[in-house]
């Protein structure tokens, strides 16, 4: 499958960001860009309003000296301040650097340091007070403003609020296309985040070609909830909706997501797998117990992919009696499900991690218009995707308009495209051994391409080599586990050993409910990991005996961004997991 690029759209013709938002502004002043919850009720910022907070803003920075290139920090949680504040920085040719406002001090503090910023902007003062330990280091930072009138007061004589009633007399700094606009820090799974540095070419092409295949317009509301330092939810969560004119609503937390997405009810959706595969692991633990409901929701599922499948011309359909058990029984299971989700979604777009095969089928057969991404913070960050009629169940789609892959040595996909970035900020060796001499990104993320359309099978560094030399990929079969509703994060070990193992957290509700039927003490982690090891062993029938986890290590304290063991994007960091449970593991080998 391939599509030429085609921009088109009043973006089109502009060569940065700032320039975008201009012609967005001028196209749909009244429309409303962004929505935000204050007390009860959302709060709607029109394009206009937006341009004017940009302009306040943008005065506001001329007051300190900085000059283009000098890079400005923003440590916000997702709202109208961080996009604006964005916009402002690049309008006055200033490096915006994104800042995780839930990652741990020590990876801020890095990524402060690293990227020598000047200013940075927050929404709350605690934020840089958690920082405190590392103030000392800060030593490019000269001024933290605090945005909307929220308290200022700290022991850092930096920390001011930010100056208000200026009037901006000067147009914007036009910074060349080929300008540097961002650095935005890598999630960091195996070391300290590395700074990839992107180019406003990069961004406009990324934002751009994504809109060639999922159409956003001024119909369209997004719920935005992934942190927007995250290139994936900046890019297709930010920029694509101004280039389309949709309008943004900004979930407040996680705790009210199902909430706000009843009451937002959006049209396009972006997350990350885990979201979906704890959505579908409810699903499956709220039936597990009734025999009937569980046998309509798996018939549900089984005939609404085949319905897909017919529909997108990949499969025959469900046949006479599916599609009779359809229109009496599963529409209605399945309508119950996309109404959790708001019942107006057209795409829900799947990224930063692989999605397993069973909740890709289970919320295609709800009918929900899912598509999986792939791409990573160095590709700008999207390079595939798909429309909904073309997505395939375990494919991350095909490449994106105007974008190349190809499989390199040890099956590494790698990507050719307008929207790479131009290295990593500071270092330069790094930067080399990421492109291939001919200039092709290396991802080191195994996978094929088949008919156009890519596969994911997993992290080349994540492959662990089992002491008799047999390669394992550790996707599979993690994919495979954590379709367990009780399962709530896992990591399979096993490097240099004669078989696999695996860390499991469970869910406390799940684990307490199992603990009780198998009547085995809680506490008793051994009785504990024998039994859900027995409960497991079918879901791994698929994998080679070789490959299959022999023994478990069970933990009931869910791993965290504080403790280090997971990245903000809700991905496992595998040497620190292994690290962390050395000796756990070591006394399973012990016991053969």
């Amino acid at each position: 499958m391939k599509i030429d690029y085609d921009p088109q759209g009043v973006w089109s013709d502009a060569e940065t960001v700032p320039q975008a938002f201009a012609a967005r502004v001028a196209a749909s002043p009244d429309n409303v860009a962004y929505s935000e919850k204050v007390g009860s009720d959302w709060q709607d910022t029109t394009w206009t309003q937006a341009a004017d907070i940009v302009a306040a803003r943008r005065a506001a920075l001329k007051t300190l000296n900085l000059a283009p290139g000098d890079r400005v920090g923003i440590f916000m949680r997702n709202c109208v301040d961080w996009i604006t504040t964005d916009l402002a920085a690049m309008s006055e040719g200033l490096v915006t650097v994104p800042l995780y406002d839930k990652d741990s001090a020590a990876n801020v503090a890095h990524v402060v340091r690293d990227s020598g910023m000047k200013l940075c902007l927050i929404d709350d003062v605690a934020r840089w007070k958690g920082l405190s330990e590392h103030w000392d280091s800060f030593k490019d930072v000269g001024a933290v403003w605090v945005v909307g009138g929220a308290e200022a007061a700290s022991d850092d004589p930096r920390v001011a609020p930010e100056p208000t009633g200026m009037t901006l007399t000067e147009t914007a700094y036009i910074a060349p296309v080929d300008d540097l606009a961002t650095i935005v820090y890598t999630s960091g799974t195996t070391g300290p985040p590395k700074g990839a540095m992107l180019s406003h070419r990069a961004l406009i092409w990324t934002s751009g070609s994504v809109l060639q295949i999922v159409h956003i317009n001024a119909e369209d509301t997004l719920l935005s909830f992934l942190p927007l330092a995250h290139g994936f939810e900046r890019t297709l969560g930010m920029l694509s909706p101004m280039f389309g004119g949709g309008r943004v609503a900004f979930n407040r937390s996680i705790a009210t997501l199902r909430k706000d997405l009843t009451e937002v009810r959006p049209t396009v959706l972006l997350a990350v797998p885990r979201l979906f595969e704890q959505i579908h692991a409810k699903a499956v633990a709220d039936v597990r117990k009734e025999p009937v409901k569980k046998f309509l929701m798996e018939r549900t599922e089984t005939v609404g992919v085949a319905l897909r499948e017919e529909a997108d011309g990949t499969g025959p359909g469900p046949g006479l009696l599916g599609k009779l058990y359809w229109a009496a029984i599963g529409k209605s299971v399945a309508g119950r499900v996309r109404e959790a989700f708001g019942g107006r979604l057209k795409a829900v777009i799947s990224g930063g991690a692989p999605l397993s095969e069973e909740t890709g089928r289970f919320l295609m057969g709800m009918q929900l218009p899912i598509v999986e991404g792939y791409g990573l913070t160095e590709a700008g960050p999207a390079a595939t995707g798909s429309r909904v009629p073309d997505a395939r169940i375990g494919s991350v789609g095909y490449a994106l308009p105007g974008a190349n892959l190809r499989v390199g040595e040890k099956d590494e996909i790698q990507i050719n495209s307008p929207g790479l970035m131009d290295g990593y900020w500071n270092l330069s060796d790094a930067t080399a051994k990421t492109f291939t001499e001919d200039g092709w990104l290396r991802t080191g993320d195994a996978g094929e391409i088949v008919d156009g359309y890519i596969f994911i099978r997993g992290r080349i560094k994540d492959i662990i080599v089992l002491s008799n030399g047999e390669n394992v990929n550790p996707q599979p079969i993690e994919a495979a586990i954590g379709a367990d509703p009780m399962i709530d994060q896992l990591c399979v070990l096993g490097d240099g050993r004669p078989w696999c193992s695996a860390v499991v957290v469970v869910e406390p509700g799940a684990y307490a409910d199992f603990a009780s039927e198998q009547g085995f003490d809680p506490a008793d982690k051994d009785a504990a990991a024998s039994a859900i090891l027995k409960r497991i062993r079918p879901s791994m029938a698929d994998i080679p005996p070789f490959a299959q986890v022999r023994g478990l290590v069970v933990e009931t304290e869910p791993w965290s961004l504080e403790d280090g063991l997971i990245t903000p994007t809700l991905k496992v960091k595998r040497p620190k997991v292994a690290a962390k449970y050395k000796d756990a593991t070591a006394a399973l080998y012990a016991r053969g």
